[in-house]
């Protein structure tokens, strides 16, 4: 059994004693995903966030997953209602401007890499605080 079918069992486990335990379906969406199974991941991310609108992570882990599907105009939502629950989540604000650059959104990329930069540089994440850097740099050549 691999890690992602591990978590997967300790996460139905979890949801057995609590089904209105909404971090155990955020938990277990990601090991879905994990094993590209995203069309559960998004019914886990779903379920919590009908259990807990205002789980940011839940959002967050639905963009990631709608922009591997490559639905780009969700996956921008997500990240924007994540960013609106928690606007201090500089992963999302990342994702978000990595999915306008896909979409050719060159200056909001830049936007969202620069406030992303910032949030890692307050949070002492200089390797994530690096990498928007060179994200920023790179789309302005």
């Amino acid at each position: 059994m691999n890690n992602y079918n591990l978590a997967i069992s300790d996460c139905n486990q979890a949801i057995k004693i609590n089904s209105k335990y909404s971090s155990a379906y955020v938990n277990r969406g990601n090991g879905y995903h994990g094993q590209g199974n995203y069309e559960r991941a998004i019914a886990d991310y779903n379920k919590s966030i009908e259990i807990n609108p205002k789980s940011a992570t839940a959002y967050y882990n639905r963009g990631n997953t709608r922009r591997r599907l490559r639905n780009y105009e969700e996956a921008i939502k997500d990240y924007n209602q994540a960013i609106y629950i928690n606007p201090n989540y500089a992963d999302a604000y990342f994702n978000r401007g990595l999915t306008h650059s896909i979409l050719r959104g060159k200056q909001k990329a830049i936007t969202d890499y620069q406030k992303a930069a910032e949030l890692y540089q307050k949070q002492r994440d200089t390797k994530n605080y690096q990498k928007s850097l060179d994200r920023i740099k790179k789309l302005q050549q």
